[in-house]
C-alpha cells in the first residue's frame, strides 16, 4: 500500500509542477500535498515535519503571489475597478476557451474592455491590459521559484536519504 501512496504523491507533484502555468491547478498546493503524502507514506523517515512546515510557508508565498501579483501590478498601472473586473472575467473565459494563451489574451482584452467602459482612452486601456500580463508573469516566476525550491529540496532529501 505504501507504493500506492508514493505513486499518488508523485502524480500530485507532477500536476503541481504543471499547475504553475495554469490558473486551474494550484501548483504549489498540489506539490505540498504530494510531499505530505510521501512523508506520511514513508513514516516521515525522509521528510520531517520541519521540512513540511517550511514547504507550507513557501506554498503560502505562492498562493499570495497568485492573488496579489495581478492586483498589485494592475493598481501600479492605475487600472480601474471595471478594468480589474474585466481582467478577471476575461482571464477565466480565455482559460476555459483557449487554455494558457487564452488566459493571457483574456486578461489583456478584458482589462482593455473594462478600462474603455470606465471611460479611459484606448492608449491608457492598453497599458492596463499590459499590466495584467505582467502580473501573470510575475506570479508564474514566483511560483516557479517556490516549486523549484520545494522540488530541489525534496529530491535532495530523497537522494540523501535523511531527515533534516
Amino acid at each position: 500500500m505504501q507504493n500506492v501512496y508514493i505513486l499518488i504523491s508523485i502524480v500530485l507533484i507532477l500536476f503541481g509542477t504543471v499547475g504553475i502555468f495554469t490558473a486551474m491547478l494550484p501548483g504549489p498546493v498540489l506539490v505540498l500535498l504530494g510531499v505530505v503524502i510521501y512523508s506520511w507514506a514513508t513514516g516521515f523517515a525522509i521528510i520531517s515535519m520541519k521540512v513540511i512546515i517550511f514547504f507550507a510557508l513557501l506554498t503560502l508565498i505562492g498562493i499570495l503571489a497568485d492573488y496579489l501579483a495581478s492586483f498589485i501590478t494592475a493598481k501600479k498601472f492605475g487600472i480601474s475597478r471595471l478594468g480589474f473586473i474585466g481582467m478577471m472575467i476575461g482571464g477565466i473565459v480565455g482559460l476555459i476557451i483557449f487554455n494558457i494563451l487564452g488566459l493571457l489574451l483574456g486578461q489583456f482584452f478584458g482589462a482593455i474592455l473594462g478600462e474603455l467602459l470606465s471611460g479611459k482612452y484606448f492608449s491608457k486601456a492598453a497599458l492596463s491590459g499590459s499590466a495584467a500580463i505582467i502580473g501573470y508573469f510575475i506570479s508564474v516566476l514566483i511560483n516557479i521559484t517556490v516549486v523549484g525550491i520545494m522540488l530541489g529540496f525534496f529530491v535532495y532529501l530523497i537522494v540523501k536519504g535523511g531527515v533534516i
